[in-house]
């Protein structure tokens, strides 16, 4: 990747895992609020609401702390170029964003087959929590420990 690319394909690949996300929960609602699905019993609804609280903390929690300790060892790099660091981050992003989309699908998949609103909204909520994390150039060369010249470069 050069000429600034490599932060437009970052982009792009977060973009379109939070429209996926996004899209997805759309048509579920959609065929759960038009009746198109079929609810499962209220035992399943009980366990899926432990199981999904569960997967979205621990989805949350384990991913930023991978991120922290990922993005620790990418700024102890003194000898690493700035593309070599840029190739880390991004496998450290991606790793991140997979332990938040994972608990965030899974909430959707719930809301189907239960279609109890509660795991709609905590699905918004690990959504929001995605959109959040985006990465934006100041953020990514201040996490790094490069310029944003260099950044620009990659």
């Amino acid at each position: 990747m050069n000429n600034g690319n490599g932060l437009k394909a970052l982009n792009i690949i977060h973009k379109a895992l939070l429209t996926g996300q996004i899209l997805f929960a759309a048509i579920c609602f959609y065929l759960v609020y038009s009746g198109m699905s079929i609810v499962a019993d209220e035992t399943l609804n009980r366990v899926l609401q432990v199981i999904v609280i569960v997967a979205a903390t621990a989805g949350f929690f384990v991913g930023s702390t991978l991120f922290k300790k990922k993005l620790a060892s990418i700024k102890a790099m003194h000898n690493a170029s700035a593309t070599e660091k840029f190739d880390l981050y991004r496998a450290a992003c991606i790793l991140q964003w997979a332990l938040i989309e994972g608990p965030s699908l899974f909430c959707i998949a719930c809301f189907f087959l239960t279609g109890n609103y509660a795991f709609l909204v905590l699905t918004g909520f690990l959504i929001a929590l995605f959109a959040m994390i985006a990465p934006a150039k100041t953020k990514v060369a201040f996490q790094l420990g490069i310029s944003e010249d260099e950044l620009s470069e990659l």
